[in-house]
C-alpha cells in the first residue's frame, strides 16, 4: 500500500491500461510510479500531479508543458511522453518511457569525479538534447544532475536522457515562485540572471546550468554547494549570494585538455548572459572538440628544429641576427614577426595568434600540436578557444622577447603552414 495522500494505489490499473507496480520517488510536483501496460507487458513511468495542486492553474500549466516537451522533441536524449490522461480522481498523469538507470547525481556520489572523456561525452550529450529544447522555443531552467540519467543502450555506455522539464518555459511565458523575484530552479544550478532579473531568462540560462553540471562531474562537486538544511532561506540567501559574487573555483585537472577549465569558467559560468555561448549548439561544438583531443594519441608529429654548427638557437623563418642573440630589440622583433605572416601580432606588448575556422575538431587539432611543441621549449602561451575564433598569446617572460619565443612561434607556424593553414 502507498501513502494516503499518493494518488493511486500499487496494483491499481489506472484507466484499463497500466498496473502500478511501485513508487519510484516524489518531487515537488508530483510522485512518480513504476507501472506496467497491461496488455503489451511494457514497462513504464507514470507522473502524477500531487493531489494538492489539481486546482492550482498554474501547477496545471506547467505540468502540460513537460507533457508537450518531452512528448514532442523526440530526442534521443530526452526521456519521451508517450501519453497522458487524467484517473478517475481527476489527478493529471504522463506516462514517460522507463530509463533503466542511474541519475547523475549517484553516479558522482558513487564514483567521485568522472574521466574527463566520460564527462565530456556526458556533457555534449546533455547540450545535444537541450539545443533541440531550444531550437523548440522550449528552455529548460531545472537543468541538474538529480534529472540527468545515465543508462546503457545496446553497445553504447552512458547513453543521457535528460528528464523534467515541468518548470520549462516556451519563450513566451513568465513564472515567478513565492519568493518573488526568484525563478523556479534549483539553487546551486541557478544562473546569476534567475536570481536578478528572472523575467529576462533564456537558453543562456541552460548553459550556464550544463555548466556547473560539467563542473560537478569533473571535481565532484558543484561550484557553489549549498550549505545548511533544506528549506532554510538563510542559507538559500547565502547560496544565491555567492553565485551573483563569487568566481567559480577553478578545476584542478592535470588530466585535462589545455583550455578546458577556462572554458567552463570563462563561457559556460560566466555571470552575464552575454559572455556565455551564445548557442547550445556552440557548447556542443566546443564539448566535442575537447573531446577530440583527450582522444588522441601521444605519439604526435612536430616540425623538427634545425640545429646549425654552432650553439646558436635557429629555426626556419627566423633570421641569424635575431636568434644570435637572446632579447631581441623593438626593430628585430618587428621584423621577426613580419616574417611569421599576418596571422602573428604584437598588441600591447604580447605575441598574438589568431585562427578561424569552422571546424571545431580543427582548433582542437591545433590545440594539441602547440601544446606539444610548448612542452617541449618549455612555454607556456595563453589558448583560447572562442568558436570559430582560437587565439594563442605569448608573454615574454622579462620586458623584452627572446629568441625562444620566436622560435616556439616559428614553429608554430611552420606546422600550420605543414597542415594546410
Amino acid at each position: 500500500m502507498g501513502d494516503s495522500a499518493d494518488p493511486v494505489e500499487i496494483g491499481e490499473v489506472v484507466e484499463g491500461r497500466y498496473k502500478i507496480l511501485q513508487l519510484v520517488g516524489r518531487g515537488g510536483m508530483g510522485s512518480v510510479f513504476l507501472a506496467e501496460h497491461w496488455l503489451i507487458k511494457r514497462r513504464v513511468a507514470i507522473k502524477f500531479l500531487h493531489r494538492e495542486l489539481i486546482t492550482d492553474a498554474d501547477m496545471i500549466r506547467r505540468f502540460m508543458n513537460e507533457a508537450l516537451a518531452a512528448g514532442t522533441l523526440g530526442h534521443p536524449n530526452i526521456v519521451e511522453a508517450t501519453d497522458m490522461g487524467f484517473t478517475k480522481s481527476d489527478i493529471p498523469y504522463i506516462v514517460f518511457e522507463y530509463v533503466d538507470g542511474t541519475s547523475l547525481t549517484e553516479e558522482v556520489g558513487r564514483v567521485g569525479a568522472l574521466p574527463v572523456r566520460r564527462a565530456l561525452r556526458i556533457a555534449a550529450q546533455i547540450a545535444s538534447a537541450l539545443e533541440a529544447a531550444h531550437s523548440a522555443g522550449i528552455v529548460h531552467r531545472d537543468l541538474k544532475s538529480e534529472n540527468v540519467f545515465v543508462t546503457d543502450k545496446d553497445d553504447m555506455l552512458d547513453h543521457v536522457k535528460v528528464l523534467d522539464f515541468g518548470i520549462s518555459r516556451f519563450l513566451a511565458a513568465s513564472d515567478r515562485t513565492a519568493l518573488g523575484d526568484m525563478t523556479m530552479g534549483t539553487p546551486e544550478f541557478m544562473a546569476p540572471e534567475q536570481i536578478t532579473s528572472p523575467e529576462s531568462v533564456d537558453k543562456r540560462a541552460d548553459i550556464y546550468a550544463l555548466g556547473v553540471v560539467l563542473h560537478e562531474m569533473l571535481a565532484g562537486s558543484v561550484p557553489f554547494p549549498f550549505v545548511g538544511t533544506r528549506g532554510d532561506l538563510d542559507a538559500t540567501h547565502a547560496l544565491l549570494h555567492r553565485i551573483l559574487g563569487e568566481i567559480p573555483p577553478s578545476i584542478d585537472r592535470a588530466d585535462a585538455p589545455p583550455g578546458l577549465a577556462e572554458m567552463i569558467t570563462d563561457k559556460l559560468l560566466a555571470k552575464d548572459p552575454a559572455d556565455r555561448y551564445a548557442s547550445m549548439r556552440d557548447v556542443r561544438g566546443a564539448l566535442d572538440a575537447f573531446a577530440s583531443v583527450t582522444s588522441r594519441t601521444k605519439t604526435i608529429t612536430i616540425p623538427p628544429r634545425v640545429e646549425p654548427a654552432s650553439d646558436e638557437f635557429v629555426v626556419a623563418g627566423l633570421s641569424d641576427s635575431s636568434a644570435s642573440r637572446n632579447a631581441l630589440g623593438v626593430d628585430d622583433l618587428a621584423r621577426e614577426v613580419k616574417q611569421l605572416g599576418k596571422r602573428w601580432t604584437i598588441v600591447a606588448g604580447e605575441l598574438r595568434l589568431e585562427l578561424f575556422n569552422l571546424s571545431m575538431a580543427r582548433l582542437a587539432e591545433v590545440v594539441s600540436h602547440t601544446a606539444a611543441i610548448a612542452d617541449e621549449t618549455d612555454q607556456h602561451p595563453k589558448i583560447t578557444i572562442d568558436f570559430p575564433r582560437l587565439s594563442l598569446v605569448i608573454r615574454p617572460e622579462a620586458t623584452q622577447f627572446s629568441a625562444v619565443d620566436l622560435v616556439f612561434a616559428a614553429r608554430i607556424e611552420q606546422w600550420l603552414l605543414a597542415h594546410g593553414w
